[in-house]
């Protein structure tokens, strides 16, 4: 198969999403810090609202390079093989990390936990933002249904008939996400083991609450020409649904704060599974391709991208970076007196570059694939290209 022309926007808005995950837990952390006022609280408010896009645009991403990528044959074992090797060993490692160290110190693994580390392994709890890797393995474990479903739909319908499914598919995906607690109580009645946990206790990584962005990312993947011509064409209806309802959002954050006992900066009204939340997710989706498209300046566009090819290992790390970063918030931030935004500000930043250098660095060692997974200009990408020279 001939190596197919790259992606511009896909890179950009790797690193734009994984920026705005940093930026979220940052969020997550000042808002509960006793300094935090109102007045930041609004201004976390909005920038969460901005960022909320994060999770799902990271899903879209994947299933457009998917789509985009793949040939007419689809060889599955290769292709888990690389999933293996790229995500889910380095999720593997990762998860030993956290579990070994805990906020108060280091923790042995005896045998007597190796019940909770496996259990923990398979769920993604050993911190809080693993949920996205046991819901994206879920997505390549079922690709090869995806891909027939999406195929047969582009082979049997013409373009009308195309969108109509897609309309359809949405529609349904919204019912799905509103009618979550009562599937949930369906569930619970039913009391199957595992299945029954899917759509409670672990509903949140439940790939089917979440099925439609990697839709929407095959259906861009499929014809990215198609793709950029409605992205062009509706883009008063995209932009006009992510500023309305990203301030509605905003207002309701404004209602939650206020608490019987007073202030209380808290972010419940956004959870990502509620149908409202959903259309401005997909909203917010076409608003960042469209701006990745129209971003121009080399030196955003090279940065952007060089985020976006250490992200996944900066997602690994990320939370731990943030730990780490909090320290000279408590030594020096607090003491100088510096506002909680922008201390939540100078903490995004310092976890931010953490979070690309490392994984950028131990790229570089021999293993280190192993550790972060594949990134542009590391050991092996290095040995490939003096192959290719060579021959």
């Amino acid at each position: 198969m001939p190596r197919k022309e790259r992606i511009v926007e896909i890179e950009s808005l790797r690193g734009m999403a994984f920026a705005a995950v940093v930026l979220q837990h940052s969020i997550a952390h000042f808002s509960i810090v006793p300094e935090t006022k109102l007045e930041d609280g609004v201004l976390l408010a909005i920038l969460l609202m901005l960022t909320k896009f994060a999770v799902p645009l990271f899903i879209f991403i994947t299933g457009m390079v998917l789509f985009y990528n793949t040939g007419d044959q689809l060889n599955y074992g290769r292709f888990m093989h690389k999933r293996l090797t790229d995500v889910i060993i380095p999720y593997v490692i990762w998860t030993l990390i956290y579990f070994v160290l805990t906020p108060n110190g280091i923790r042995g693994i005896g045998w007597q936990e190796l019940p909770e580390l496996g259990l923990k392994l398979l769920t993604g709890k050993t911190t809080s933002h693993f949920w996205y890797i046991i819901m994206l393995i879920q997505f390549y474990v079922l690709f090869p249904l995806f891909l027939r479903a999406i195929r047969y739909v582009y082979k049997r319908f013409g373009s009308r008939g195309r969108g109509i499914v897609l309309l359809i598919t949405g529609v349904v995906y919204l019912i799905l996400t509103d009618q979550l607690g009562n599937i949930a109580a369906f569930m619970e009645r039913l009391h199957i083991p595992v299945l029954t946990e899917a759509f409670t206790t672990y509903a949140d990584r439940n790939f089917l609450y979440f099925f439609f962005y990697f839709v929407l990312g095959a259906v861009a993947g499929i014809s990215v020409q198609h793709w950029n011509m409605w992205i062009s064409r509706l883009r008063w209806v995209y932009w006009t649904v992510f500023i309305v309802l990203g301030l509605r959002f905003t207002y309701l954050l404004m209602l939650e704060y206020q608490k019987p006992e007073g202030i209380r900066i808290t972010f419940y009204t956004v959870s990502l599974i509620r149908p409202d939340m959903a259309i401005f997710l997909i909203a917010s989706i076409m608003v960042m391709y469209q701006l990745a498209g129209k971003l121009r300046n080399p030196f955003a566009v090279r940065w952007l991208g060089w985020i976006g090819g250490v992200s996944y290992g900066g997602y690994l790390m990320h939370m731990l970076m943030l730990r780490y970063s909090y320290i000279p918030d408590e030594l020096l931030y607090v003491a100088w007196g510096i506002n909680s935004t922008i201390r939540m500000i100078l903490t995004w930043i310092l976890a931010l570059a953490l979070s690309c250098v490392l994984p950028w660095l131990i790229s570089r060692i021999r293993w280190g694939k192993w550790i972060v997974g594949t990134v542009p200009g590391g050991k092996r990408n290095i040995r490939i290209k003096q192959h290719m020279k060579n021959s």
